[in-house]
């Protein structure tokens, strides 16, 4: 089988560049503190597919011997074999591992990235850029560039043919480069206002692969040069290849004019390689460096894959993840480079003639297979274990969030009906309310608790809360989102009113997230206004907040081996203890202020938990869950804690300082 590096022309310090090119990728994929620019690699190879592809395209049709037909095979044969593979595997192992909504978007992706249109689909359906954390976690989200190519490739030939016939060689340099500034211009325009499409579509890229073009041109018409200005020009080459992978960074503004670094560094080498053999192109010829250069395309398919699905399960890896997510990825790229790349690089007529079926075929059926995982729901029961669909179920259930149950009256604007909406009522609701539970949505996630507490004692509690609005008098417009200042003004300066209507009024708030500025005195003159409105106000302390709970981990445990979901914390780096204390100190001013208190039902002596019994008790970081919050409510009655506000005799039986935490009977 004849291969690139064995016929006339082949060139090994191309080979050599683009080893540089993918090294920087990985490297950077694996932890982009190593090497902040190393996503300028693809920028790298983008020049040189546009040098390649120019030249064979220049070479034909002077000659006379170019064919599309042939042309689009030949690139067929490079690309879609060991691509088409790589999807496969990709969405087989996504349906097996990944939740199924994670599977579906995988399945949209693949059928995307199958007609080459990935850059497309990313650029309109991920909801983050390139660089974001989440983008990580997308196993196919370096497809775009291939996409870029592709697309490249149905505009080019034609371009060419067309210029090569109708103009002369000084207006073909013209029409290109004025092509490719205006590229590099209206990348450097939509960074800000539009930065995904910026990065992720053609128009914006192109001047890269023309760059390369016109370098192929220039090895034509200047084939000769001095010795030490190939060297220089080398080095200077080399130079602004390596600045632009140690130096650029996300926050450099990409592409656009920034891409010209390793555009032009790359371009320079190329040509000086082709009309000298300068240092710079023995070095990069070094025979390792060539090798990983062979491979670089089925390393390039493979690396992102492997990290994402690592990443997706366990998170950032530890030193071992390392070895063992590079061990993968060496191992399927040698297998995809000899075994699926080599094998359909170049063929006979006979199958030529197949492949131009055969091809097509294959990305259509990818691209099936794509969408039914995408129609599916990402939930193949093929693929999965009998019980993953109840097991994921109950976990579904077990970690919903309080928003999402009718009785919980958290509304995300200001809404008459709820004072009055029999939904809004909790426990006996034959009952006028004597309690009002009034906060955010971490007033709403005690609902659950305060309810089975309101059923138990046959109390009627109101719960009205409002998403992002700060339960303070006055000044709450000043802790509000833009977008509900208004409404949350009106919320509080309603609920103002309503609170005279309670015996008892709950309070809960984000404390830790309003902990700015003035918030502890707006929160002072709030609780000592409600004091003097209210006979018994209850300031609800914020709960046990764990920053790195991941609320999906325990749902792709299911399928993961050894997946670790960390669900504990120390009780004393919890980051809500400052403002608790604050709140604690607080209502020991005042007589008729108590507490309401979750922490002893999830937090020992030393450390705090996000499961109770068994169970997952959070929606998110600083939430709980609506199941969660019902189970610490039936916890604390199994151990004879029911707080003082519930009890209707809790004046007489407490006393004005009593706390409202969850202490047992036999304490009281």
């Amino acid at each position: 089988m004849s291969l690139p590096q064995d016929r006339p022309g082949y060139r090994r310090d191309i080979d050599g560049l683009r080893a540089i090119a993918v090294l920087a990728v990985v490297v950077f994929h694996l932890n982009k503190t190593w090497l902040p620019g190393g996503f300028t690699g693809v920028d790298v190879f983008f020049v040189i597919s546009g040098f390649l592809i120019t030249g064979i395209l220049s070479r034909g049709l002077q000659s006379g011997a170019f064919s599309y037909s042939g042309f689009y095979l030949a690139r067929a044969r490079r690309i879609l074999p060991a691509t088409i593979f790589c999807i496969a595997i990709t969405l087989v192992v996504a349906s097996i591992v990944m939740l199924p909504q994670d599977a579906a978007s995988l399945g949209a992706s693949a059928a995307a990235s199958s007609i080459w249109a990935a850059n497309v689909y990313f650029w309109r359906a991920l909801d983050t850029g390139y660089f974001a954390t989440s983008s990580e976690l997308v196993p196919l989200l370096h497809l775009w560039s291939l996409a870029v190519e592709e697309q490249f490739y149905l505009f080019w030939p034609p371009l060419l043919a067309a210029a090569y016939r109708w103009l002369p060689k000084s207006a073909r340099y013209i029409l290109v480069g004025g092509l490719a500034i205006g590229s590099f211009q209206l990348g450097q325009v939509l960074i800000h206002s539009h930065p995904s499409f910026a990065y992720y579509m053609l128009p914006t890229r192109a001047g890269e692969l023309m760059v390369g073009g016109i370098a192929y041109w220039l090895t034509t018409d200047i084939r000769r040069i001095p010795s030490v200005l190939g060297l220089l020009a080398s080095l200077v080459g080399i130079a602004l290849v390596g600045l632009s992978i140690v130096s650029l960074d996300e926050s450099s503004g990409f592409p656009g004019y920034a891409a010209l670094l390793p555009t032009l560094g790359t371009a320079i080498l190329l040509y000086t390689g082709s009309v000298d053999r300068t240092l710079v192109a023995k070095v990069l010829a070094f025979p390792a460096l060539v090798g990983i250069g062979r491979v670089s395309f089925s390393l390039y398919l493979w690396h992102w894959p492997v990290m994402a699905f690592y990443r997706y399960a366990y998170g950032t890896p530890s030193t071992g993840g390392y070895v063992v997510c590079v061990a993968v990825m060496m191992a399927m790229t040698l297998f995809s480079y000899f075994a699926v790349e080599r094998r359909f690089r170049t063929g006979s007529g006979k199958s030529s003639k197949l492949a131009v079926l055969g091809y097509p075929a294959a990305s259509m059926m990818i691209a099936g297979l794509g969408y039914f995982v995408l129609a599916s729901g990402g939930a193949v029961s093929v693929f999965k274990p009998t019980a993953y669909a109840s097991n994921l179920a109950k976990l579904d259930g077990e970690t919903k969030p309080a928003s999402e149950y009718p009785y919980n009256c958290q509304v995300g604007g200001f809404d008459e009906a709820v004072f009055s909406d029999p939904r809004c009522l909790l426990g006996d609701t034959s009952k006028p309310a004597g309690i009002l539970l009034w906060g955010d949505s971490h007033a709403a996630h005690h609902v659950g608790y305060i309810k089975v507490m309101a059923e138990h004692h046959r109390l009627a509690v109101r719960n009205v809360s409002m998403s992002g609005c700060m339960p303070i008098f006055k000044t709450s417009a000043a802790y509000a989102h833009p977008s509900i200042v208004d409404s949350c003004s009106k919320f509080n300066d309603r609920m103002e009113q309503e609170v005279e209507k309670y015996s008892t009024v709950v309070v809960g708030s984000a404390w830790v997230g309003f902990d700015r500025g003035n918030s502890r005195e707006d929160i002072a003159r709030t609780i000592a206004t409600l004091s003097a409105k209210v006979p018994h106000v209850v300031i609800a302390l914020s709960v046990p907040l764990f920053p790195d709970y991941d609320r999906e981990c325990e749902r792709k445990s299911l399928m993961f081996p050894g997946l670790h979901c960390k669900t504990e914390r120390p009780l004393s780096q919890g980051l809500e203890n400052d403002v608790n204390r604050y709140l604690t100190e607080l209502a020991g001013k005042y007589q008729n202020v108590t507490l309401l208190d979750l922490h002893p039902l999830l937090c020992d002596q030393q450390s705090c938990r996000a499961m109770s019994e068994g169970r997952p008790v959070y929606y998110d970081a600083g939430h709980l869950s609506m199941a969660g919050s019902q189970a610490l409510g039936y916890k604390a009655l199994s151990l004879g804690a029911t707080p003082s506000f519930i009890s209707r005799n809790h004046l007489s039986r407490h006393g004005p300082a009593a706390v409202d935490s969850m202490v047992p009977r036999s304490a009281e």
